[in-house]
């Protein structure tokens, strides 16, 4: 037990950082090599994992404020997940019920053309094409892992507090 919470609460962050590499090659190899187009809601996913790296990378390099750095890491992670869940939920719905939307806007513009909030809540209304599954790796697609990502980095961040912040009673 004890080695465990020592592992944990002394790299912790480089495991996140590494991961979040891991996910970031993963997000070219799509991309650049394969050819896939992401829609809007995977660029805030794509977004979100590069904040998780930066964060939990300068939280290596620069060890003050590190309380700072977790609250925004934990808030990337859970924005992350967020736009990963809407995704699932998006591609779970029959085709009838698909919005137009604004997938099809491209990003940059549609955040160029509204205020930031009503831009993320127009990308996340979602439309048909974030509906579309077009790849998959062991009958998940990509929002799927990414929200694996997501879930399981939230979770190592909870059990490195509760590792660190609670000490084991015995009554």
């Amino acid at each position: 037990y004890l080695i465990v919470k020592e592992i944990i609460k002394h790299y912790c962050d480089s495991l996140i950082t590494f991961c979040a590499a891991l996910v970031m090659g993963g997000q070219y190899y799509l991309e650049n090599i394969v050819g896939l187009e992401p829609c809007n809601l995977c660029l805030l996913q794509k977004y979100s994992v590069q904040a998780v790296f930066l964060i939990f990378l300068i939280k290596m390099v620069v060890p003050k404020f590190k309380i700072i750095f977790d609250f925004l890491g934990i808030f990337a992670l859970c924005f992350g997940a967020s736009a990963s869940v809407r995704q699932i939920y998006l591609q779970n719905l029959p085709a009838d019920q698909l919005s137009g939307g604004y997938c099809d806007i491209p990003f940059e513009f549609l955040f160029n053309m509204y205020p930031f909030f009503e831009a993320l809540g127009k990308v996340f209304q979602g439309s048909s094409k974030c509906a579309e599954e077009s790849w998959a790796f062991l009958g998940l697609n990509i929002p799927e892992w990414a929200l694996i990502f997501f879930a399981s980095m939230i979770t190592l961040l909870l059990v490195r507090y509760v590792l660190i912040n609670f000490k084991g009673q015995k009554n």
